[in-house]
């Protein structure tokens, strides 16, 4: 069997991408390598949506990403704030509070689950990717290691959404590698009486504490010393907090790495912070910063996201060609969100046509799938 579209990670980013893929009738395959979508998103408990809005009351980001977003509260608990919510309210309101939402993981596991298989998409659980089959600039299988072994999935047109850019690392790709990652310990704490989340980081923008270090993402000791050290930094943070109330404990713990930016495609244009306010005439989307106090607006182009070396690879989510702190502002989960349906649009259409469709097909399919794409917000071209 040789499917359409082969979505390769099951986070936010492969999610969207697979939903998208398939809308555009494309028979679509997500494999993933745990047992539950969503990534750290939910396995990794950062239980937070971040900003679809540029923080001055407008709104940037729609399509699915806005679907997800409410598909997060869709069993519960959670709202939409207010000013969103409601479509009457005017934009001095929405300036006041910006549209993010805190979901609960097991909820948002089970929403996005049940979508894709009413959108028909096919999921591989508990399947690894260990290498992929290139032919004449084209991926033509991956390989996944399996309870009973290596397996080869054949596919017309493939997304990486792996957030490590695994599949442009085994395509010949170009990639680079982010090895300062810090400890992120997020859980969720009780005591018989009130639940609380509680977000536990290294600071990500300034010196390590003492007793801290970094971690590559590809490296296996590292990613195993960050999942240990992750656990230990909750184990002191609960017994510090025991010290003044007994009945507290760990409740939920992530069952996931932490690990922020690890590998990501290096193509030959990557977007950067200093690109704010430009409008990029291959857009694909556009985004705020989600840093709650800053106010900026950002347009993704196509170029982030189409590989160079193989003409069926695209790639999705926090592994898009970006770097320094464009990287940062791109790995969150809108913007996964975003560049994911973009890949699936174009994937599906590939495998339809056989060829890439033009940047103005992409754009008015966007816009008709209820994307935002508005170069008038921006002061400048490129």
């Amino acid at each position: 069997m040789t499917y359409d579209v082969i979505v390769c990670g099951g986070g936010i980013a492969g999610v969207s991408a697979a939903l998208s893929a398939s809308r555009n009738n494309a028979r679509v395959l997500l494999i993933e390598r745990e047992y539950a979508l969503g990534g750290l998103a939910t396995l990794g408990l950062i239980v937070i949506y971040l900003p679809i809005c540029d923080g001055l009351g407008t709104q940037m980001i729609s399509g699915i990403s806005e679907e997800l977003l409410k598909l997060s509260l869709k069993y519960g608990p959670g709202e939409i704030p207010a000013p969103w919510k409601n479509k009457d309210s005017k934009k001095e309101e929405r300036k006041r509070d910006r549209y993010r939402v805190t979901y609960n993981a097991a909820s948002f596991i089970i929403a996005m689950e049940r979508e894709l298989l009413k959108n028909n998409v096919e999921i591989l659980y508990g399947s690894h990717i260990s290498g992929v089959k290139t032919e004449n600039g084209k991926v033509k299988s991956v390989f996944i290691e399996t309870k009973t072994g290596k397996e080869e999935i054949k596919g017309k047109v493939f997304i990486d959404a792996t957030g490590d850019a695994d599949i442009c690392y085994f395509a010949g790709e170009n990639t680079v590698e982010d090895t300062t990652n810090r400890r992120t310990g997020w859980y969720f704490s009780y005591d018989e009486k009130d639940l609380q989340l509680n977000g536990l980081t290294d600071p990500l923008y300034t010196e390590l504490p003492k007793g801290s270090r970094e971690y590559s993402g590809t490296n296996m000791k590292d990613i195993s010393a960050q999942c240990i050290d992750a656990r230990k930094m909750i184990l002191d943070d609960i017994l510090e907090k025991q010290k003044q109330n007994k009945s507290i404990y760990p409740l939920i713990i992530p069952s996931f790495h932490g690990l922020r930016m690890t590998r990501r495609f290096n193509g030959s244009f990557s977007f950067k912070k200093e690109h704010e306010g430009i409008y990029f005439e291959d857009a694909i989307g556009m985004m705020g910063n989600w840093h709650y106090h800053i106010k900026e607006r950002y347009s993704i182009p196509l170029r982030t996201i189409v590989c160079e070396k193989n003409n069926n690879l695209y790639v999705a989510g926090r592994c898009i060609s970006s770097e320094g702190e464009g990287w940062d502002l791109t790995r969150v989960i809108p913007v996964c969100a975003l560049t994911g349906e973009a890949c699936g649009l174009i994937a599906a259409e590939q495998a339809k046509n056989n060829q890439i469709p033009d940047i103005k097909t992409i754009q008015q399919k966007l816009k008709e799938s209820g994307n935002l794409i508005n170069e008038d917000l921006f002061a400048r071209r490129s």
